[in-house]
């Protein structure tokens, strides 16, 4: 009798803590990958001697390359959030078909929830994409144009 009081209660902490184990691990791993890359382009730029050596970089293959990559990161993020968005539409729809082939109202809530989700996803693609596209400079192209602060 003892045994049965104590599984539900180690099934929830068990859950919560590999959800909150998961989501530490993966922004340790993301920040990480960032320090890395920082690091790198900071060692890449301390080797120029001067401005005009850096400005000749970037005008090469190179140093295009270089400017490339944040843009670059950003059509990666885009496309995981429409990847996530489609997958997650997509399971929310079959929790909906069993919901009314099955004739079973259980099947409602993770169906709506799945589909929020799947919606949330795609709206969170469409609007970082179109941020994306108003903050590249119309000069250059490369890069944000964000707005200065004056104290």
């Amino acid at each position: 009798m003892n045994n049965v009081f104590w599984i539900p209660i180690v099934a929830i902490v068990g859950s919560f803590t590999m959800v909150v184990m998961i989501v530490w691990l993966g922004t340790r791993s993301k920040q990480r990958r960032a320090q890395l890359r920082t690091d790198v382009q900071m060692k890449l730029i301390d080797k120029f001697g001067s401005a005009a050596e850096f400005a000749r970089f970037l005008e090469s293959p190179s140093g295009r390359q270089f400017l490339e990559q944040p843009r670059r990161m950003t059509r990666e993020r885009v496309l995981g959030a429409l990847t996530g968005g489609l997958i997650t539409t997509f399971i929310g729809g079959a929790f909906m078909a069993c919901a009314f082939v099955l004739r079973d109202e259980g099947f409602w809530v993770p169906a709506l929830i799945l589909l929020a989700v799947g919606v949330a996803l795609f709206i969170s693609a469409a609007i970082s994409w179109k941020l994306t596209k108003q903050w590249e400079s119309p000069v250059t192209g490369s890069g944000p144009d964000l707005p200065t602060t004056r104290s």
